[in-house]
């Protein structure tokens, strides 16, 4: 199974999701806000606890086939996280996470007027 990634590199973001999800176990979180699993965990548990995202939405465990088992967060929790973290990666992720969402995406508006008597007219 293919799982999309995010990493940072300076300031630059880079989203790797091959069908457009992401999923991150929590070693790989740890690396991107450049913290201990530790934190990560004891963040899940707090944004968990406080219900602002349903943990059957955000996360999921993968099982190996010796047994073994891991926890995956989606790009939700991740963002999340992002904001709970104090780490110049973390920083860098909300700022571009941010920007994305308050880019300008407007596009020229087109008046299109008619009347059922005359000709059309475009503005």
């Amino acid at each position: 199974m293919e799982r999309g990634t995010i990493t940072i590199k300076g300031k630059d973001v880079v989203i790797n999701a091959p069908h457009n999800e992401i999923w991150m176990r929590q070693h790989e979180l740890a690396d991107l806000f450049q913290c201990f699993v530790s934190k990560i965990n004891a963040n899940v548990r707090a944004i968990l606890k406080s219900g602002v995202l349903d943990e059957t939405k955000v996360c999921r465990t993968y099982y190996y086939k010796n047994g073994n088992s891991v926890e995956q967060y989606n790009l939700e929790m991740i963002v999340a996280l992002s904001f709970r973290i104090r780490s110049y990666n973390a920083d860098a992720f909300r700022e571009f996470i941010v920007t994305k969402a308050t880019a300008d995406t407007s596009t020229k508006q087109i008046l299109i007027y008619s009347d059922w008597n005359q000709n059309a007219m475009l503005n």
